[in-house]
């Protein structure tokens, strides 16, 4: 996952793309719309973690936005849009057509049933409305860029597909006879599919779909049947259906260059097919007008695929939230599985209780390191009591003698260490990671009753995570939503020192202080050299 954009949710108009580096940091004012931006995150994680009726989970374990009409912004258009940027990745070539080869045998069959030429960069839009009917939200619009094309497919109040285009091409003024209907949802995008109008017995690809699909492919039967026709105008009409058939199938998805070259050199085609296609170009209306269908086709496992993507960066979000639990001297002990600190830090001390020996070692060492105490566990009578050693003394200190800053910090550390240093106990990238999908640790006002040393010291806790990730091939990244000035200052320290490369931070300033009450969004960046620039004057201080 690249960047977030959301538009029309509470304050926030538009944030514009805000990048998701290693280290973001959401800095501004009350009730400026940072923290509407950063609890989205945990909105997508509780929405994934449940059955849904709608793409959205607005109250749920994590956070509460209420209902969409609490959510949406008052007097805008009627619909809250969420945006995401990242990419498609391609499969192994050989790997397709073996599957392609096989599918006829194989109770498999095509595991991936369209070819992905090169990396797609996508733009995801998601748009979001109140249905009037039932009063749950629904999916209103899907807008789908990736490299040089666009998809966009609306849906009316009775959730079937009101509009359908691919670049300019209107697929629902074919003439097709299916229509396009919403079955229902996956993750957080609609299951689209062709609901058939009449029996289509002339319709040519019956045969060949009924004989050579097997599978679940993801085509739209009678978008297939147009591709077939455009397709068999170039091939020489001795061309068995079998051949036609796996071109159709065999066509990938990426830019225009990429798909024009792809159709040229089809490794099914022919002669006549090559002879054919070798003066296209990209501007070639027949070229335009094949491509754009294959787009169409695709439509639906490109949706689900980008659904695939969202929903795992979703599961693999952590949230921290600003009120954290307050510590208690004795516990009572519960024999529960417990995978990870939640949002309050209420279950610490039974998740440190639930690590193995070697476990607690690695944690406590890095307490030790990094704090300059480590954490002890003490079970007595059915009850435990969690505890700390500062650094060179042997004096052990209930974590209710410690002062607050303890009981506020110790959770932060405590999921930041287990997601950067033991990511395999995280029950959320348990089985699902697929490649290096990123993991995210959202963190609201991490520096609560910290003095400004023990902020700077968590800072550099920050940047070592990330450093100790990376060499574990993890993809970790903090979005932190702060009003800590020894939080931006350290950082900026660390860039000078050579700790952390300026690039792998993003500072995003939230300013409400338009008279209209729109909020504005700035982004900052440190130089080289750990210096701030684009940073308003004054903005920590106080106005006069």
């Amino acid at each position: 996952m690249d960047s977030i954009r959301i538009k029309r949710l509470r304050c926030l108009s538009d944030t514009g793309d805000i990048q998701i580096k290693p280290i973001t940091i959401l800095l501004g004012q009350n009730s400026s719309g940072k923290s509407t931006f950063l609890r989205v995150l945990p909105l997508l994680k509780q929405s994934v973690e449940s059955r849904t009726t709608g793409p959205l989970l607005w109250y749920g374990r994590l956070v509460d936005f209420g209902s969409f009409d609490d959510a949406h912004q008052n007097g805008s258009e009627n619909t809250i849009s969420l945006s995401f940027n990242f990419s498609i990745k391609p499969y192994d070539d050989e790997r397709f057509f073996y599957f392609m080869e096989s599918q006829y045998s194989s109770p498999y069959g095509l595991v991936d049933s369209f070819r992905v030429l090169h990396d797609l960069n996508v733009n995801l839009t998601l748009e979001i409305t109140e249905s009037k009917k039932k009063e749950i939200t629904r999916t209103s619009k899907i807008i789908l860029l990736f490299e040089d094309s666009k998809i966009q497919i609306d849906f009316n109040e009775d959730e079937n597909v009101s509009a359908f285009y691919v670049n300019s091409l209107n697929i629902l003024e074919l003439g097709n006879q299916y229509v396009f209907k919403k079955l229902g949802n996956r993750a957080f995008l609609p299951l689209i599919n062709e609901v058939e109008q009449k029996k289509d017995a002339d319709s040519e690809i019956t045969a060949l779909y009924s004989k050579n699909i097997k599978t679940r492919h993801r085509s739209f039967r009678s978008l297939l049947n147009l591709l077939l026709i455009q397709v068999k105008k170039n091939v020489h009409p001795s061309t068995s259906p079998d051949t036609v058939m796996k071109m159709l199938l065999s066509l990938g998805l990426g830019d225009s260059e990429a798909m024009l070259k792809d159709i040229q050199t089809n490794r099914y085609s022919g002669k006549s097919w090559k002879k054919q296609t070798d003066n296209w170009s990209i501007e070639t209306e027949e070229f335009k007008h094949l491509k754009n269908l294959v787009i169409a086709n695709a439509a639906s496992f490109l949706i689900e695929k980008c659904d695939d993507i969202l929903a795992n960066f979703s599961r693999q979000i952590s949230y921290m939230g600003p009120v954290r639990a307050t510590a208690e001297r004795y516990y009572r002990t519960q024999d529960l599985a417990v995978d990870e600190v939640d949002y309050q830090g209420r279950n610490l001390a039974m998740f440190l209780r639930n690590l193995k020996d070697s476990e607690m070692s690695s944690f406590s060492e890095w307490t030790l390191e990094n704090f300059g105490f480590k954490p002890l566990i003490k079970s007595s009578l059915g009850h435990i009591s969690l505890k700390i050693r500062p650094k060179n003394s042997d004096k052990e200190l209930n974590i209710a003698d410690t002062g607050f800053g303890f009981s506020q910090i110790l959770p932060i550390i405590t999921q930041l260490w287990l997601l950067s240093v033991l990511p395999k106990r995280n029950s959320a990238t348990v089985n699902r990671r697929i490649g290096k999908e990123p993991i995210t640790y959202a963190i609201e006002q991490p520096e609560l009753h910290l003095h400004p040393r023990l902020q700077g010291i968590m800072t550099d806790a920050f940047v070592t995570s990330i450093k100790k990730a990376k060499e574990k091939d993890i993809d970790l990244r903090l979005v932190i939503e702060t009003h800590s000035e020894a939080l931006v200052n350290r950082l900026g320290h660390l860039v000078a020192e050579g700790k952390i490369d300026s690039e792998q931070i993003n500072i995003v300033l939230f300013d409400s202080s338009d008279s209209s009450g729109k909020v504005e969004i700035r982004k900052a960046y440190f130089d080289a050299e750990g210096y701030l620039s684009n940073w308003p004057l004054g903005f920590f201080e106080m106005e006069n």
